[in-house]
């Protein structure tokens, strides 16, 4: 027996082998209008692939129009035909085409055809973030959605949280405007669950309470953006920890050929003040793009909620040898906020807090009386049940953070490709909150608390594909990590500071298999990571037993798999995705402790498991009208095994963290997708989600022997949520219309009164925005002009997200020039 298997393996071995194929061809011709062949004329073949090596080849073409590449890389395409006019200037011809190893591969041009782009009136997708690896739309095996580039501008958004609002699963709220604090929770789980990425490697805060991105999700602007692409369903064998419900990855452009460049400039209400600058230059062995983004809210939503926001990032390739190439990208962020004072009780309040209370505002007549110094026995409250977040004039939040990365990409023969990288990531967080404002203030001065943390990634992995029908990806990663906090207090005596570091190390492994000419798509997927602590710098002798043990936490496994099938007849894909997930316990979590009154309260656990994670998620696409619209269906279901909860305690450290509590969510989302013409773009989806927790505690200041036990309803969470995004183009205008409407959802508010937390339902949203641009012919075949405006919450909806206030019917407006 075990020769035959020996022999197995030497046979499906030798198959491979004899399976590769000699180097890549594209091949293709350039004809004008009537069919008619163009010889001579420059064609240019561009990779778009963010996460490959840049490629840039030129040839021209032979006598009767046809032209050829030899040793492209697998991967996507653009190829431009350059041809004069009678003006004696060059204009071009684009089509996109993806080259695949073992395949006839062709990309035929023809000058003055109706559109320009081939494929414009399509639904097609290429991703990226379904195996880290780039994949037509009708082979991923997992549920993705895309945000373009395109959909970015003709919905006019500038804000990462804003563009993510329409996608199926996500639930989106800012708490207060922009600048504050956003939350996005995938297939109703936590913030914590969902990972963001940059250019495909992770981005998270160091000094987060839960380790993961949400403390700067509201600093991301828009500032030099591809694409936004997003999976839904587990993603940790690929990404690591927190992507256990979601995973969004934030892909910046890559440089054009020739020098390009833009200026935008927009003026609003609110406020509002916004610049954004892009510039790009490159040939076929460099190039470079920078771009950089002012953001001003000069009054916010309650007119002095001023905020403010600078962005800078930029990316540079090189391509010193032909099969080799160096990237090398950094953003930096800059933001500074006013906060207000949060949401608080008023009225009579249920004896129990677990009963749950219909949100009902306090007048915003009233509310400004409140925050003038009224005390709450004075305010004509009617019928109001809570008071919205009130102004604070001396409460200030600073944030700030830099993240470089470069990357390092060798191929060997189109087979095998071999990347290193690193990644920096810096990020600070500056709390400053004075005697001013309402509720409990500081006495005497200010109060400051200061977060920093840093996280050092290295990793090395190769992708192989020994056959036509056989990808392998494998590598290893290390990363560094370190926590700061500091409090500085009017007494100097009360001043506390922390310091804590953590190191790990990740094996994975990614397999994709394609049978039957691409139609059978499976995956799997294998990831370890293993952690070390160090003991915390606290400047105190007195640290509990379990701060100074040195005991290496346990280690985080997870696998992955999927499996689709494309019925290329009908085109009709069943798709099929089962995966575990984590969240690595932030250093927050395992060291964390308060100083007061003299005494240390220590709250954090060295000892935390990470969180475990099981999902399931199945579907069905239905492309059909020659690929202009697809329907989708999808259910879910994850639980969350060991969730991290804070929990009071029997002895005196008061309340710890501990892994306790169990998250449930399942749900089903469906989505329409269509391009019934190259003019009209529309989008509807509708998501239900039924998500709680069990065995949760209610955190109160009674011990746990009299602390009953119950589940509850997940917070933030609405039942029912519905999405539609229409872009009509006539000619030169644009006209964008998009609408979010949700149901009604729960979310606790803290009475100052009584110490208590109190759960109240607050109605949905009801938001909808329209967005109209023109553009101006070319100036000089060179310069081209755009006019455009926005008005947001086009129906004056008033909603409250979690107590806290959202702006009215605003109206914003500008003028960008592109080159």
């Amino acid at each position: 027996m075990k020769i035959i298997k020996v022999l197995s393996l030497i046979c499906l071995l030798w198959m491979g082998v004899l399976a590769q194929d000699g180097p890549i061809r594209l091949d293709g011709k350039v004809t004008d209008a009537q069919g008619k062949p163009i010889s001579n004329t420059q064609v240019d073949v561009i990779s778009k692939d963010p996460k490959n090596p840049l490629v840039r080849k030129t040839t021209r073409t032979d006598e009767d129009g046809s032209y050829h590449f030899i040793g492209l890389p697998p991967g996507l395409y653009t190829v431009t035909a350059w041809y004069p006019t009678a003006e004696g200037v060059k204009t071009a011809s684009l089509t996109e085409v993806r080259v695949v190893l073992g395949e006839l591969n062709t990309a035929d041009i023809q000058i003055g055809a109706p559109s320009v782009q081939i494929g414009a009136a399509s639904v097609r997708e290429e991703v990226f973030i379904a195996a880290d690896t780039a994949q037509p739309i009708e082979q991923v095996s997992k549920t993705v959605s895309v945000i373009d580039g395109e959909e970015i501008k003709d919905r006019n958004e500038f804000s990462l949280v804003d563009s993510l609002r329409t996608i199926p699963g996500f639930r989106v709220q800012q708490l207060g405007g922009f600048g504050k604090t956003a939350n996005v929770k995938t297939r109703g789980l936590r913030n914590q669950d969902t990972a963001v990425l940059l250019d495909g490697i992770r981005f998270r805060d160091a000094s987060a309470i839960t380790g993961d991105a949400s403390a700067f999700l509201s600093d991301f602007t828009l500032t030099n953006v591809d694409r936004i692409e997003v999976l839904r369903g587990s993603g940790s064998s690929l990404y690591g920890t927190n992507a256990i419900g979601g995973t969004i990855d934030f892909l910046t452009e890559r440089p054009a050929s020739g020098f390009h460049g833009s200026l935008l400039g927009e003026l609003g209400e609110l406020g509002l003040k916004r610049f954004r600058g892009n510039f790009s230059a490159g040939n076929d062995r460099a190039g470079f793009n920078f771009g950089v983004s002012r953001t001003v809210f000069s009054e916010g939503i309650d007119r002095q909620d001023d905020a403010q926001n600078t962005n800078v990032n930029g990316r540079v390739e090189y391509n010193p040898f032909s099969k080799t190439n160096i990237s090398a990208r950094f953003f930096f962020s800059d933001a500074g906020v006013r906060l207000n004072s949060s949401p608080d009780t008023i009225g009579t309040l249920p004896a129990s807090t677990a009963t749950i209370i219909d949100a009902s505002p306090l007048s915003i007549r009233e509310l400004n009386r409140y925050a003038s110094g009224v005390p709450l026995n004075q305010l004509n409250a009617g019928g109001a049940t809570f008071i919205p977040d009130t102004n604070d004039p001396d409460n200030f939040q600073k944030s700030r953070f830099f993240n470089a990365q470069i990357v390092l990409t060798q191929s060997f023969g189109d087979n095998l490709r071999f990347q290193g990288f690193y990644q920096g990531l810096k990020s600070s967080r500056d709390y400053t909150n004075g005697v001013l404002g309402i509720g409990f203030q500081p006495f005497g001065g200010d109060e400051k608390y200061l977060y920093d943390g840093q996280i050092h990634t290295a990793g090395a992995n190769f992708n192989w594909t020994p056959s036509s029908w056989n990808q392998l990806k494998f590598g290893y990663e290390f990363e560094w990590e370190k926590f700061g906090n500091d409090g500085l207090f009017v007494s100097s005596a009360d001043n506390f500071s922390i310091r804590a570091r953590q190191s790990s190390s990740t094996f994975f492994v990614q397999d994709l298999l394609s049978f039957f000419r691409r139609k059978l798509q499976i995956s799997g997927a294998f990831r370890a990571q293993w952690f070390s602590l160090e003991a915390p710098d606290i400047g105190s002798s007195n640290l509990p037993a379990r701060f100074t043990r040195g005991d290496s936490p346990p280690t985080a496994y997870t696998g992955d798999g999927s499996i689709s099938y494309f019925f290329d007849r009908t085109k009709t894909k069943l798709r099929a995705h089962v995966g575990n997930g984590y969240r690595v316990p932030s250093l927050y979590e395992r060291f964390s402790f308060s100083y007061f009154l003299g005494t240390y309260f220590f709250s954090g656990n060295p000892d935390l498991k990470p969180e475990r994670s099981i999902a399931y998620d199945g579907g069905v696409d239905q492309t059909f009208f020659k690929d202009r619209a697809r329907v989708a269906a999808t259910v879910f279901y994850t639980e969350i095994r060991d969730e991290i909860a804070y929990l009071p305690t029997d002895d005196a450290s008061g309340a710890a963290y501990y892994n306790f509590d169990k998250h449930f969510s399942r749900g089903a989302e469906l989505s329409f997708d269509a391009a019934p013409t190259g003019s009209t773009r529309l989008f509807a989806s509708y998501t239900f989600t039924n998500s709680d927790v069990r065995n949760f505690r209610r955190q109160t200041f009674l011990p746990p022997s009299l602390v009953s036990s119950s589940d509850k309803k997940a917070f933030g969470i609405p039942d029912h949520q519905f999405t539609l995004v229409l872009t009509q183009r006539i000619k030169r205008l644009a006209l964008n219309f998009d609408f979010l409407a949700t149901g009604s959802y729960l979310a606790p508010i803290f009475s100052n009164t009584t110490f208590g937390s109190y759960t109240y339902r607050f109605r949905g949203a009801r938001r909808a925005d329209v967005t109209a641009a023109y553009e101006f012919p070319n100036v000089k075949d060179k310069f081209r002009f755009r006019l455009f405006g926005t008005i947001e919450n086009l129906f004056a909806d008033e909603y409250y997200e979690n107590g806290f206030r959202t702006a009215g019917r605003t109206v914003r407006g500008g003028l960008s020039v592109s080159f």
